[in-house]
């Protein structure tokens, strides 16, 4: 028997108001689940009768058994007519619902077609209190008990009077931006009060999540969330939004909030708006702070720009949009002190003692692909990193500070020289001089380049070889390890298979001021079309490696993570540039 949904005509409940026993998905042989709840059936009222995803006891005149309903409204389907209209709905007093025809009768039906509710139905009321009483007594002694597969808390406390900010995201499809940004608060030393932070992994919110924020006992409680586009006439969604109810004192925060994101935003019709709740904007932060009395917002940003075609925002400006809200909220709340900037995210200090931590920053801006997955694979290779995309504005204002290596993946080396700008281009240099690590792939690799090539940092000897044909294809080429080569990236000898899409082809330098860079990889094959001659690639280096000052450098010509077999060579250029494997240190992996 199937039960789906239908209009609500399609049932007859017109046997009268009736109280339903305990209904949720199975995991007893009474099918009864620790959560409880009771629903009031109203005669003709068919969408009250079960919620979504909800069971209630259902048998007919001859067979008994549990079924499913979802969608708040039900049909049965797969029966004889005789059977529609002998369905019932068993309790203490069981009913015969009829299918259109039918009507819905008591008394007689009863001893008919269910002899056994009586005692079946006593059994499950005795099952049903002792559930209630342990559910009960469980969230007395443990309010916040949440799925921590699927929810992380955090909380933060300066140990100094000041106010509660509570900051929920995630229990929606599509909010991981919203999520990192919250994985990012972190970062900063409180000056007074507490922060705590709910990250919810799931496509809903979790029951148990008002009786956390409750133990929290919040003065504000703040919601982020991602939209698609930005507002503009006609448009049903809500991107660029400050959402929250009309009083004085979160109109002054919010006002406060839309000048610190809005000075950003160059194009006005980017620029975040003050919005009143409504039906499109249902929020948890907003329900749970106008039950209990707290300051609630619901912070939307956006994951388009409202162009013809949309394009996507990228995702370290989609991040940074609701860290800079919650900093400036913080701020105002006097809970930052000055020291606290909103693009230096990642705090050294909070990371365990004798623990290893490696903090590594993806170039996210004009001139690179899309950074996630390099944060994924990152972070899913080596349990000990923490990936962030990072954005040009970022890397000027400081934000490598903190970072232990900073990694400029492919695209175009020009667009990303110039986005840097020359206050960004230093800010690299010396994080590498001071020690941090460069990875370069392609582009990146280009821009590591020294003079005469015009986008290059000067960070290792090398220069471009046959510039005037960098466009000399895209496709795969056999290269092969040198011993330096196996030590980094293990015993494999011979020619394999790399992928190779007009990335750099190097040279030395023999600049004075820097050391000479040590090949990793040569390249056994070549590429060329438009004129370019492929012999010119076969025999130079295709992965380099070398040192800056304080920092180590390594770059890759073309594209191992690309490369079928050799993929986890990008975690070996994170090891390696993060010092996490020495000089000549041996690795099999």
């Amino acid at each position: 028997m199937i039960i789906r949904n239908l209009p609500t005509d399609r049932v007859d409940l017109s046997g009268g108001s009736q109280r339903l026993p305990t209904h949720a998905a199975l995991h007893s042989p009474l099918g009864l689940k620790r959560s409880v709840r009771r629903w009031r059936m109203r005669p003709g009222v068919a969408d009250r009768f079960l919620s979504p995803g909800r069971c209630g006891r259902m048998a007919d005149g001859n067979r008994g058994g549990w079924h499913r309903a979802r969608g708040g409204r039900f049909a049965v389907e797969n029966l004889s007519p005789h059977r529609r209209k002998r369905l019932m709905v068993t309790h203490s007093c069981p009913t015969t619902v009829g299918s259109g025809d039918g009507t819905a009768r008591r008394g007689a039906n009863r001893a008919a077609h269910c002899p056994v509710a009586r005692p079946r139905t006593l059994m499950i009321g005795i099952a049903v209190a002792c559930l209630l009483a342990s559910h009960t007594r469980s969230r007395a002694e443990n309010p916040s008990s949440l799925d921590s597969a699927t929810v992380r808390v955090k909380t933060f406390d300066s140990g100094k009077p000041g106010p509660s900010v509570l900051v929920v995201a995630g229990g929606r499809r599509d909010q991981r931006f919203p999520l990192h940004a919250l994985n990012q608060l972190g970062g900063w030393s409180l000056s007074a009060g507490k922060l705590v932070t709910v990250g919810i992994d799931a496509p809903s919110i979790p029951a148990a999540l008002a009786a956390r924020a409750a133990a929290c006992d919040p003065d504000w409680i703040i919601e982020l969330r991602e939209d698609f586009y930005y507002p503009r006439e006609g448009l049903a969604t809500l991107g660029g939004s400050l959402i929250h109810a009309d009083n004085a004192g979160l109109a002054e925060m919010s006002r406060a909030l839309r000048d610190a994101i809005n000075a950003e935003l160059a194009d006005p019709q980017g620029h975040f708006k003050w919005r009143l709740p409504n039906q499109t904007s249902s929020s948890f932060a907003l329900s749970w702070g106008a039950q209990h009395g707290a300051n609630a917002m619901l912070l939307v940003t956006s994951a388009r720009r409202n162009t013809t075609p949309t394009r996507d925002l990228r995702a370290a400006v989609r991040i940074r949009q609701h860290r800079l809200l919650v900093h400036a909220a913080l701020r105002r709340l006097e809970m930052l002190g000055p020291e606290a900037r909103v693009d230096r995210f990642v705090n050294r200090d909070r990371a365990k003692t004798g623990s290893r931590k490696l903090y590594v920053a993806i170039y996210d801006g004009p001139g690179s692909g899309r950074p996630m997955p390099f944060v994924t694979d990152l972070m899913n290779g080596i349990p000990y990193v923490e990936a962030h995309p990072i954005h040009p504005v970022e890397i000027r204002s400081g934000g490598l500070e903190s970072f232990d290596v900073a990694l400029f993946p492919g695209g175009m080396a020009s667009h990303q020289f110039d986005a840097l700008e020359a206050t960004g281009r230093r800010a690299v240099q010396g994080f590498v001089r001071r020690g941090g690590g460069y990875i370069g792939i392609c582009a990146g690799a280009y821009m590591a380049a020294t003079q005469p090539y015009t986008w290059g940092l000067g960070l290792l000897d090398a220069q471009i070889v046959d510039h005037d044909h960098w466009a000399r294809g895209i496709g795969t080429v056999k290269i092969e390890l040198t011993p330096a080569g196996q030590r980094v990236f293990g015993k494999r000898s011979g020619k394999f298979d790399y992928h190779y899409g007009n990335g750099p082809i190097f040279s030395p330098a023999t600049q004075q001021d820097l050391p000479e860079y040590e090949v990793l990889a040569w390249y056994r094959t070549g590429i060329g079309v438009d004129g370019a001659d492929p012999q010119v690639m076969v025999d130079t280096p295709a992965i380099i490696s070398g040192r800056y000052g304080k920092g180590r450098v390594l770059v890759s010509s073309g594209h191992s993570e690309w490369s079928s077999g050799i993929e986890a060579f990008l975690l070996r250029y994170v090891e390696w540039t993060g010092g996490s494997q020495p000089p000549g240190a041996a690795s099999n992996r």
